[in-house]
């Protein structure tokens, strides 16, 4: 039985070019013509299977989230039928489902009612909630007070801890700082491993190619496209080509600039530091925000996780295919008789792009005492394709990698920036590459010269 099946859907809205025109058809009951129909989405029919990830691709105004808040109960439809099987936790817009007056931890709850979780088990779930949320006092202050980013993340934060067998996300990862959008993925990547049905819009069309395994593409509100994430994505980019075609052939009379919804990376407003020293180092934001939300059995901490360029120097942004520095400060809480440092790095879809970990790399921590501290730094190459990038560390025993004495998700985040002097990587890393030319018919010519 599919998750989701939507039979001829359509959605009509009435649109007047003046607000008296609305008011003069109102008052004639209909018999003075002051609008005209616009239909934002025309004749839909979806299916989506339980556990697919789907991707839903469009211009603006193409109807992407009309779609998602038909599907999610918000509108009804002008014509045609929705079928939901299994609960479902949608983010539309910012604050949606909040009511501004009453606190976060009210909204919680009634944000759970209304998802059909009863009161005992939101009363259970409710620290995981307010430990992902990390609005810290916030929480029992009114919702009207929050930031666009706190009420991204408080949404975020209850749909995605109540087990939905079906997420509906549209842009909500784009508000908020990029460790909130890195554990965001991270946590949407867990769902979906463990067989939610994923329904996801985004501007980046990478993140979508990264994370999803089928696509749709709608277009002046008419689903023209359905099939694999790269087949759909190049209809789309094929699709925005045409466009500027037809932009640049009317540039002897230019009309108003068409915005499209594609965009390349992101701009990261990172905290970077001053001069890297060999003294230990203990974040703040790190032991605040990780507490709660790392694991472990807890005979070592990660005190503090850098990203320093090639110069030693703390980093917000590096260049491409330049040596960057993982630099980890691990702290010792008891003795332990042999351990590993691990890091693994992850692009802005979620996906493990590299990892390696002391062991590996055949620099064993060995035996270590209780209150020692160890600074373990990582220098390698970043052929990487240029964007957003997180790093998570962990400590594991020796004799047992499995068994984590600390993790910690999204310990540091940083930026690749765009290569300047040629161009972008297309995947997700460039290869060291050799080119030799062959011309087999001009060396025969010769040697029978």
């Amino acid at each position: 039985m599919p998750a989701i099946t939507l039979k001829n859907v359509s959605k009509k809205y009435r649109i007047y070019p003046r607000h008296r025109d609305r008011l003069k058809e109102f008052l004639s009951f209909g018999r003075a013509n002051g609008g005209h129909d616009f239909w934002a989405l025309k004749d839909i029919d979806l299916e989506v299977e339980p556990g697919a990830t789907l991707g839903i691709l469009g211009r603006n105004g193409a109807g992407k989230s009309t779609l998602l808040m038909i599907i999610s109960g918000v509108l009804q439809p002008t014509s045609g039928s929705v079928e939901i099987n299994g609960r479902l936790a949608a983010l539309l817009q910012l604050g949606a489902g909040f009511n501004p007056e009453f606190t976060g931890r009210e909204n919680v709850m009634l944000n759970g009612l209304i998802l059909g979780v009863e009161r005992r088990e939101m009363l259970e779930r409710f620290d995981e909630i307010a430990d992902f949320a990390d609005i810290g006092e916030f929480m029992d202050q009114p919702v009207k007070t929050y930031s666009s980013g706190m009420r991204a993340r408080l949404g975020f934060a209850v749909a995605v801890n109540v087990e939905p067998d079906i997420l509906i996300v549209d842009e909500t990862l784009s508000v908020g700082d990029a460790v909130f959008r890195h554990m965001g993925l991270q946590k949407m990547r867990d769902l979906r491993d463990a067989g939610t049905t994923i329904l996801f819009v985004s501007h980046s069309t990478g993140m979508i190619k990264n994370f999803c395994n089928e696509a749709v593409l709608l277009h002046k509100g008419a689903l023209i496209a359905r099939g694999g994430t790269s087949e759909t994505l190049d209809r789309y980019q094929a699709l925005i080509s045409s466009i500027e075609t037809q932009r640049a052939s009317r540039q002897l009379n230019p009309e108003k600039p068409v915005e499209y919804d594609i965009y390349e990376g992101e701009d990261e407003d990172l905290d970077g530091g001053g001069p890297a020293g060999p003294a230990f180092k203990k974040s703040p934001d790190l032991e605040r925000r990780a507490a709660r939300l790392r694991h472990g059995t807890g005979e070592a901490r990660i005190s503090s996780v850098e990203v320093l360029d090639e110069r030693g120097r703390p980093a917000e942004a590096v260049k491409p295919e330049s040596t960057v520095t993982v630099r980890a400060h691990l702290e010792y809480l008891e003795d332990v008789e042999g351990s590993a440092l691990n890091i693994i790095l992850r692009n802005k879809a979620g996906l493990d792009v590299f990892s390696t970990n002391t062991s590996l790399e055949k620099t064993p921590l060995k035996e270590r005492k209780q209150g020692e501290r160890v600074i373990v730094d990582f220098s390698f190459r970043v052929p990487l394709q240029h964007g957003a990038y997180s790093v998570t560390a962990s400590v594991s025993r020796s004799k047992n990698k499995t068994l984590y004495l600390d993790w910690v998700d999204v310990a540091a985040v940083f930026k690749i920036d765009r290569p300047s002097g040629r161009g972008n990587i297309k995947g997700l890393v460039h290869l060291p590459t050799e080119v030799e030319i062959h011309t087999p018919d001009r060396e025969h010519q010769d040697r029978s010269a």
